[in-house]
């Protein structure tokens, strides 16, 4: 099938050719047509990276009254970057349409945002359950002629608690307005909304023999939580051209993972709920331009990254549930590429990996760590990678290559030493302090004893607290520098649900640190 068999406006049409688009995904396939009707509550179930936006906006654009200045629909999103994203996707779409939409979240300036509700009467709005309510109170977002209501990643949003948000906002809407989900799991709480708030919904899941991608390798690694770090490291030098995320569970280790990380001179940033918008803003930047390889995230934060060719997606650690770990790798082997998730994890956790493997209907492949002698040959070799256009463009132009004048001070020290004596001495200047600290290393990888201790009861981790322990001086980089100002209670609680059930389970592990 075609875009141009589901009956669209040739305006969109020509704006999906416009983005290289030719055949609809299997979700879009099956819900675009159903969602065209009207009137209709939809629930569409498929996991991460299958198009499930474009499911939704192609409709939704097809069904607005331009001349109307009234808010028709009010598109909910669980953060920041996914409500930006949705903002983008309907812009590319409804370009060659008279469309005006607002996305508003918290972190940003309220009066930007009642300005633009006023003054450029919004027939979209995209936003956060948080500033939505608040906007809401203040009058100036009204929704009594707002008849369509779309919940994106809505398991994502319900899952950090704002289930009592979304049906408080249900409130505010006409009694015949129509509500459209879409969410890539299905959990208890989203099942019960449906039961209660829906009316008669066209029901759409898009089964797969896995919840995870095929496309995607998925391998774990025994490693005791004291040396997650430093297995961490020897992943990151092992692997080439990463360009990847690692996922933490709290904002708290997102800060001392990428500070550690940086010291070490690893090129990457952190994103998480504690960040101004500007600081979110210029990390998402950095990343998406290529200057970074990787970001160390909080699954909430993450939410939103619209990144095809990410190759890796790091674990540290379980994380706090099994939907958590099919967005996590939905990250990656996207858009038709191969992809990487790796994860890290306590041998005294065991259990949880059978739990996770029968949820996601996959095997996860036991791995080990890179050993010494692989991690100085992969040294070596990313550095001449590094060298190579260099190299050729020595050998092409020879004599005429251009080098500073202090090229013969250089050449002089080595005068009399043979070519052999040369390379010595400069692969010893470059990778001596490497390979010594290579040298160094001892073994990481845990025995497999078979043990399940930890896992038995829950897979969030409520159960044992081992995986909190973070231990070692490897893990404790300097999170206290990555601390930041958030804006209001109700935007630091919609930013990061990571927080939320962790600092209970890290009470019994760790004593807080003093505030300085």
């Amino acid at each position: 099938m075609n875009f141009e068999d589901l009956n669209l406006s040739k305006e969109l049409l020509r704006a999906i050719e416009d983005e290289g688009f030719t055949s609809p995904s299997e979700i879009q396939e099956k819900a675009i047509p159903t969602l065209l009707q009207g009137n209709v509550d939809f629930v569409g179930q498929a996991q991460t990276g299958t198009g499930k936006t474009a499911a939704f906006v192609l409709p939704l654009l097809s069904q607005i009254d331009f001349k109307s200045n009234e808010v028709q629909a009010l598109i909910l999103a669980p953060t920041r970057e996914l409500a930006n994203q949705v903002h983008e996707e309907i812009r590319k779409f409804g370009k060659n349409l008279d469309i005006r939409t607002l996305t508003v979240y918290g972190g940003t300036s309220y009066d930007k945002q009642i300005n633009g509700l006023r003054k450029n009467r919004p027939q979209i709005v995209v936003g956060t359950t948080g500033r939505i309510m608040d906007l809401m109170k203040r009058g100036v977002l009204r929704l009594q002629n707002t008849k369509q209501l779309i919940l994106d990643e809505a398991d994502e949003m319900l899952n950090m608690g704002f289930l009592e948000d979304v049906q408080e906002i249900l409130k505010a809407l006409p009694v015949d307005r129509n509500i459209w989900m879409f969410s890539a799991t299905m959990p208890k709480p989203i099942i019960n909304l449906v039961n209660k708030e829906f009316k008669d919904p066209e029901i759409l899941k898009i089964e797969k023999k896995s919840l995870s991608n095929a496309d995607i390798e998925q391998k774990y690694f025994l490693i005791r939580p004291k040396h997650q770090m430093e297995a961490l490291c020897r992943l990151l030098d092992y692997e080439t051209d990463m360009y990847g995320i690692v996922f933490c569970k709290t904002k708290r280790e997102v800060g001392e993972i990428g500070s550690e990380l940086l010291t070490r001179g690893y090129k990457v940033d952190v994103l998480h709920g504690d960040l101004n918008q500007s600081q979110r803003d210029a990390a998402m930047k950095k990343f998406k331009s290529g200057y970074l390889s990787l970001l160390i995230c909080t699954d909430v934060a993450a939410r939103g990254i619209d990144v095809n060719n990410l190759t890796h997606v790091i674990n540290f650690g379980f994380p706090q549930d099994m939907e958590s770990y099919v967005h996590r790798i939905g990250r990656t082997g996207r858009a038709g590429t191969k992809g990487k998730a790796y994860t890290l994890i306590d041998p005294f956790q065991r259990g949880k990996l059978r739990y996770l493997e029968r949820f996601v209907k996959t095997t996860l492949t036991p791995a080990k760590l890179p050993t010494v002698p692989q991690l100085k040959v992969a040294l070596v070799n990313k550095e001449l990678a590094r060298m190579s256009n260099l190299v050729d463009s020595v050998m092409e132009k020879g004599d005429e290559f251009k080098v500073d004048e202090t090229y013969d001070v250089f050449k002089e020290s080595l005068q009399g030493l043979s070519k052999d004596q040369i390379l010595k001495v400069l692969f010893s200047q470059k990778f001596r302090k490497d390979l010594r600290r290579y040298q160094d290393l001892g073994e990481l990888d845990a025995k497999d004893t078979g043990e399940k201790r930890g896992g038995g009861r829950s897979f969030s981790g409520r159960s044992g607290g081992r995986d909190r322990k973070r231990g070692g001086r490897d893990a404790r980089g300097g999170g206290r520098n990555n601390r930041s100002r958030t804006g209001g209670s109700r935007d630091r609680k919609q930013e990061d649900s990571g927080s939320k059930g962790s600092r209970r389970g890290a009470s019994s592990t760790r004593k807080p640190r003093p505030r300085v």
